[in-house]
């Protein structure tokens, strides 16, 4: 079996090596092949982890077999992601070993886990979807309005002038600091409002 070894630290002063070692020693007691090591630095939701986008471009073209972490969490931070990775790899028939969880996904102990980590995160989902709800039917009882604030006049009006002109959307995102979203609506809205009349 192939694998792909995958290790992610948060900040630059912290040591991948150690993980990448710990790896190996268990892609060897397991007599696993290593291909390739992914290796990562940084963390937060703004992180794209570039590495590891790319093991998951060659574990989906079915270029390896297995990926070995050191921790279930250098997968992914938060439940929901990690659990659908989880899913997503298992589908196709990709491994997961970890060394720290003990993990490995081709054992019944490790699909019980995983299904135990899968029941959390639907849990968690849950739990979130029914605070926003509560948080959102407060606010409407308190009489605050919900939804983006409107654009103003003035920056409708620019938009539809420059839209006039002749200028590219990309052009009017670059001078309104509007969305490519919000300049569409305006100029869909305009465009429907002119049919009406």
């Amino acid at each position: 079996m192939k694998v792909a070894i995958y290790a992610r630290v948060s900040t630059t002063g912290q040591e991948l090596d150690h993980q990448i070692m710990a790896c190996r020693k268990l892609a060897e007691a397991k007599d696993l092949e290593v291909g390739e090591v992914y290796q990562d630095i940084g963390s937060g939701v703004k992180f794209t982890r570039p590495q590891f986008q790319r093991m998951l471009h060659r574990l989906r073209s079915r270029d390896y077999d297995g990926v070995i972490a050191f921790k279930l969490d250098r997968l992914g931070r938060r439940a929901g992601d990690l659990s659908l990775l989880l899913e997503e790899l298992e589908n196709r028939g990709i491994r997961i070993f970890t060394v720290y969880d003990n993990w490995d996904t081709g054992t019944p102990i490790g699909r019980a886990m995983r299904a135990v980590s899968v029941a959390f995160a639907e849990l968690e989902r849950e739990n979130i979807s029914e605070t926003t709800k509560q948080r959102l039917e407060s606010l409407k009882a308190s009489g605050k309005k919900l939804g983006r604030k409107p654009v103003p006049a003035n920056k409708v009006r620019k938009v539809l002038g420059l839209k006039a002109g002749g200028r590219s959307y990309r052009e009017i995102k670059a001078e309104t600091g509007l969305s490519i979203g919000t300049i569409t609506n305006i100029i869909k809205s305009k465009l429907e409002s002119e049919k009406d009349d």
